[in-house]
């Protein structure tokens, strides 16, 4: 799929999230490790909150940030309900001595309830040392279907950012398949081109993606734009459909607010 930088892996392992009903369900994780996925397994919710340190998959809490030089406070926010299974997102605040007032949302996971006290997690997000504090992740209405949506900036000037989009059904979650749609996108555009279909790009509520089209090899990130894209598409269970994909040379007047 053509992306740049931040964009491209994750999107990436978006569709690779992509199971049928019957699978496993999967956690995406990304830490001071990197990316990856596992299978989660069920926990009561003191095993998230009890010791944030214990959570730490990456090394984030380590050096500069262990104790006491750093505060970290959880906090547990309902999002709502899908396929009768309640979701949850864990919010973990981290300030530190030197700054006390400075909390933000450094880290956050979403949990999903299967029993009494019990949750599987399905995304991990450790993000220490970005700009910006996370924001909590949310219902989205797309078109006849409803979706879980986490979509936080990178904090850099490219306009990446870290993201998931989950539809359910009795089974569970089952991230998004873009798949058809991304190989709509490219089939439109010229060759040796590059798009991208994700992060403030992609409106999940308007169902359509708008962006400018660039040169695989630009000489510089803001040089050798060809056009703009637009693609219309509806979402029918995990699988998002294309409807309509416009590509329309020029400069572009398309642009995710974050270049």
């Amino acid at each position: 799929m053509p992306q740049t930088g931040m964009a491209h892996v994750l999107l990436g392992a978006m569709l690779s999230l992509s199971v049928p009903a019957a699978a496993q369900w999967q956690r995406v994780v990304w830490s001071g490790k990197g990316e990856f996925t596992d299978v989660p397994k069920p926990h009561p919710l003191s095993y998230f909150t009890a010791n944030p340190y214990l959570r730490d998959d990456g090394g984030d809490l380590g050096g500069s940030c262990a104790p006491p030089e750093c505060s970290i406070r959880t906090v547990s926010k309902p999002v709502g309900l899908l396929a009768g299974y309640h979701i949850v997102d864990l919010l973990y605040y981290v300030s530190t001595r030197a700054l006390p007032d400075d909390d933000q949302v450094k880290w956050k996971f979403i949990l999903v309830q299967v029993g009494p006290d019990l949750y599987k997690e399905i995304f991990q997000l450790q993000a220490l040392y970005t700009t910006v504090s996370i924001a909590p992740s949310r219902i989205v209405d797309a078109g006849n279907e409803r979706v879980l949506v986490s979509m936080d900036s990178d904090g850099g000037n490219g306009g990446g950012c870290w993201e998931g989009y989950w539809w359910f059904d009795a089974s569970g979650p089952h991230a998004l398949d873009f798949s058809r749609l991304t190989a709509a996108m490219k089939a439109a555009v010229p060759e040796e081109t590059q798009f991208r279909a994700s992060c403030g790009n992609l409106n999940l509520g308007s169902q359509q993606i708008q962006s400018w089209v660039q040169k695989s090899k630009p000489e510089c990130q803001a040089c050798d734009f060809v056009g703009d894209l637009t693609a219309r598409f509806r979402i029918e269970g995990a699988v998002v459909e294309p409807l309509a994909v416009t590509f329309k040379p020029g400069n572009p007047q398309l642009w995710d607010g974050n270049d």
